[in-house]
């Protein structure tokens, strides 16, 4: 899902020290939260596509549930059958009529399993994003009414050699709010980069919204939302994508 240089970068592990005791308080935390216990959650994931190039824009966009299931068995997404047969009717009909969109198939290949796992026991994840985070400032303030701690981050990825000689800006910003348990509630990233290549200049961003609940052992992701936006090389694309995740 994420292909763009941008996408790249975050998609590396970052390293270094962490700063500010909020910051090593919040990785200890983390740290209790090995996953493991069984879930199963009901995953509702929507997206809306638009790419431009020299001809008019063209729109996608789709929307499809399922039934994810997470244990010592591994992880089990389970397809309604009705949403499969639809998905096999755009196809067919798309053969005939290529222009036609098929908008079930293309939302369940844009489904990373990987993703979704991770959405299922988050918190190995977000202690590698926060791997090499500055902290530029730290205070009290709430959370959709809930006391929390702000910690308002800087992070610096590392980015191959072959990818950073194209780039002229690139900033990474987050925010993470823990609640009194310390644990976090909810995490937010905004990245933005520019750059050149073969004298052809692009440039894109990112802006990433995630919120948490506990379940057992797990950081569980209940909903993420996420804009991918790049221009450059005659064609420009925005990508909105939401996904949430219900427990049963």
């Amino acid at each position: 899902m994420r292909r763009s240089i941008l996408m790249l970068a975050l998609a590396l592990p970052l390293a270094g020290p962490l700063a500010g005791n909020g910051l090593d308080d919040l990785r200890a935390a983390l740290q209790k939260l090995p996953g493991g216990d069984p879930v199963r959650v009901t995953m509702e994931h929507s997206f809306w596509r638009q790419t431009t190039d020299d001809k008019k824009p063209t729109v996608t966009q789709g929307k499809v549930s399922a039934l994810v299931d997470d244990g010592p068995q591994g992880l089990k997404v389970t397809w309604a059958r009705p949403l499969l047969q639809q998905a096999s009717r755009e196809l067919a009909a798309q053969e005939k009529e290529p222009e036609r969109t098929a908008p079930t198939r293309t939302a369940l290949r844009n489904v990373d399993p990987l993703e979704a796992a991770e959405f299922l026991n988050h918190a190995e994840a977000l202690l590698r994003d926060l791997a090499q985070a500055q902290v530029v400032e730290e205070r009290a303030e709430t959370w959709q009414g809930r006391p929390a701690k702000l910690l308002v981050l800087k992070l610096t990825p590392r980015i191959p050699e072959s990818q950073r000689k194209y780039l002229k800006e690139l900033k990474v910003d987050a925010k993470v709010w823990v609640g009194a348990d310390g644990l976090p509630l909810a995490f937010s990233s905004q990245v933005a980069f520019k750059g050149s290549r073969m004298f052809i200049s692009f440039e894109g961003g990112n802006a990433q919204d995630l919120q948490f609940a506990r379940v057992g052992n797990r950081l569980l992701v209940t909903r993420t939302t996420s804009e991918d936006r790049s221009s450059g090389f005659g064609a420009s694309s925005q990508t909105k994508k939401t996904t949430t995740l219900t427990v049963l």
